[in-house]
């Protein structure tokens, strides 16, 4: 009564859909830039905008694991592929701290060098299963529709 009712196609949702993708991948950048600003701007210390950076993490990772298991359209990368990404990711972050922060002392190693080797491979690891996961999904729901 109030409303036109709309019939909606595939069109239209894949179109909606992409609008929607593009506009949060907007409000993320600018979330990021207002931390970067506070940070370095305003110089606030770092324990102020935790709240900030929670949730723009919760948001960016939240949306590429989603993308990853319900799109199952991400590419799993294989035993080599991975390994050269780890090593690539390794090599910059520790090639980045080095030249900002210097060679660390041994007994920092905790603080140093483990973010700096095991970061990079927990983030491949969870791409990689949730990117496994989503691929199954989608093959389950293919061979559904062809019985």
């Amino acid at each position: 009564m109030f409303f036109q009712k709309i019939k909606i196609d595939e069109r239209m949702r894949s179109n909606t859909r992409y609008a929607a993708a593009i506009w949060l991948g907007v409000t993320q950048i600018l979330l990021a830039g207002v931390i970067f600003y506070r940070l370095y701007g305003l110089g606030q210390p770092d324990a102020e905008i935790r709240d900030f950076q929670a949730v723009l993490g919760i948001s960016i990772f939240g949306y590429m694991a989603l993308q990853l298991f319900l799109g199952g359209v991400m590419p799993i990368p294989t035993w080599r592929g991975a390994l050269a990404a780890y090593l690539m990711l390794t090599s910059i972050i520790v090639t980045g701290c080095l030249i900002i922060y210097g060679w660390p002392q041994p007994d920092e190693w905790a603080n140093t060098w483990l973010p700096a080797f095991l970061g990079p491979a927990l983030i491949l690891c969870g791409y990689a299963v949730v990117a496994r996961l989503g691929q199954w999904r989608i093959e389950r729901q293919i061979e559904r529709l062809s019985e």
